[in-house]
């Protein structure tokens, strides 16, 4: 007999709450479109959980998983439950429990959530479900109140059904709560800005010092997107509301950097910095599966990389911001699931042409919503673009950024759109026919 797992019930407990909070204050068409489309969105999710489940043969194993790790992460956070709870345990399991490999807390929230509710591998998937759909919701309610209704629909819209962040959406994995406390880290931040009193402005910050000590703990580098994304919009809000001190750094800036460059303790910082980044690249190169190159050819058979040189490590550089933008290209094409990967591949393409539309139109209506979404994305890009190596893991990993992207992509075609609409409108030719 088969029943439902308490964190299914309360899955399909918050789903209903999550769609109420979405279109709340939303009218006539606009409502019902947001309806349709956030039901649309939860019903292919669960169907494929539930396909998920009926595909597994449990007489075999306990349990199936989507990706390799999920089935890693669930047994850990199973193993952490039982130490907790004093069952007991093989002395192998327990070494593993507490391995530093894929080190997450994350593996204790999913073994705080499996005491509550019992082992619950499926259950789990909606609960990252739950917490996608949060972030989703949090960042269209922003984007909404400052960019427009049209940019907001269309950022959801591709969220929500993008193959990629579809298939992070469903995954017991970390990925889902890091997203909504990053997208809740940029909610805190517009908030902050906009309330009166400093009392609440403190409150705010420190709550975002939490959020920040919390994405580390979830991901490694998380605090250092955190700073970029927060800190670093913040401070370039800053500069860019004051002409006079947006000129200066304009100037300033180049001298600053090209006077550090000149010092030799720099230089050699910021060059071993660049060639572990490339090291990491020849990792993921040596990976399964399909891979590109992004150092020049010989340096593959030099193992510690001693011998690059500044303008090799520049071409790595330019290489790497490159490929993350273009890879896979379809000339790159190997296998029958990167070819199922083209569809997307094409909408990426698209979405980055829009991006610079739409960042110019979000400046205008909200500047600092605009540089916090940007300073994260780029945060997101420089990170995956300078390890990259492995062409599915780009593809995975190029999804942390697109949650800030697609809003100015989704502007970026409001935009462009309207723009046509209104040349057509004033060319009497047009009118004419």
């Amino acid at each position: 007999m088969t029943t439902l797992s308490p964190l299914t019930v309360w899955f399909f407990v918050a789903a209903p709450a999550l769609v109420a909070w979405a279109i709340r204050d939303l009218h006539g068409g606009e409502r019902r479109w947001i309806l349709g489309v956030l039901v649309i969105a939860i019903i292919l999710r669960v169907a494929a959980m539930a396909g998920l489940f009926l595909s597994v043969d449990h007489t075999q194993v306990p349990f199936g998983s989507f990706f390799g790790d999920e089935e890693y992460f669930l047994r850990r956070s199973m193993w952490l439950r039982n130490v907790a709870f004093g069952l007991p345990v093989h002395r192998a399991d327990l070494i593993y429990a507490f391995d530093d490999y894929s080190y997450t807390v994350y593996l204790y929230v999913l073994s705080f959530l499996q005491a509550l509710a019992g082992f619950a591998p499926y259950g789990t998937h909606l609960f990252g479900c739950a917490l996608y759909l949060a972030m989703c919701i949090v960042l269209f309610r922003i984007v909404r109140a400052r960019f427009g209704r049209v940019a907001a629909a269309v950022g959801l819209m591709l969220l929500l059904f993008l193959p990629s962040l579809f298939a992070w959406s469903i995954s017991a994995l970390k990925e889902p709560l890091y997203f909504l406390l990053a997208a809740m880290s940029v909610w805190l931040v517009d908030w902050a800005a906009r309330v009166p009193r400093a009392t609440t402005r403190a409150i705010a910050v420190v709550a975002l010092a939490g959020v920040g000590i919390a994405l580390q703990a979830i991901r490694e580098g998380g605090l250092l997107m955190f700073a970029t994304g927060v800190v670093g919009g913040a401070a370039l809000t800053y500069v860019l509301r004051r002409p006079r001190l947006a000129v200066a750094t304009a100037v300033v800036a180049p001298a600053v950097i090209v006077a550090l460059l000149l010092q030799p303790a720099f230089q050699v910082r910021t060059w071993s910095t660049v060639k572990e980044f490339a090291r990491i690249h020849v990792g993921h190169v040596t990976t399964p599966g399909y891979t590109y190159k992004l150092l020049d050819a010989r340096l593959y058979d030099d193992v510690d990389l001693r011998s690059i040189t500044i303008p090799e490590e520049l071409r790595f550089v330019g290489h790497a911001f490159t490929a993350y933008v273009v890879q896979p290209t379809p000339r790159s094409i190997q296998s029958r699931a990167t070819l199922a990967y083209l569809p997307e591949q094409v909408v990426w393409y698209g979405l980055v042409l829009l991006v610079p539309v739409g960042i110019v139109a979000a400046a205008r209506r909200d500047l600092l919503l605009t540089s916090v979404l940007l300073m994260y994305a780029l945060a997101a890009a420089v990170m995956v673009a300078l390890t990259g190596g492995n062409v599915g893991t780009l593809v995975r990993h190029r999804g942390l950024a697109l949650p800030y992207l697609v809003w100015f992509s989704g502007l970026g075609a409001s935009r462009l759109v309207a723009s046509i609409t209104r040349a057509r409108a004033s060319n009497p030719e047009d009118i004419a026919s």
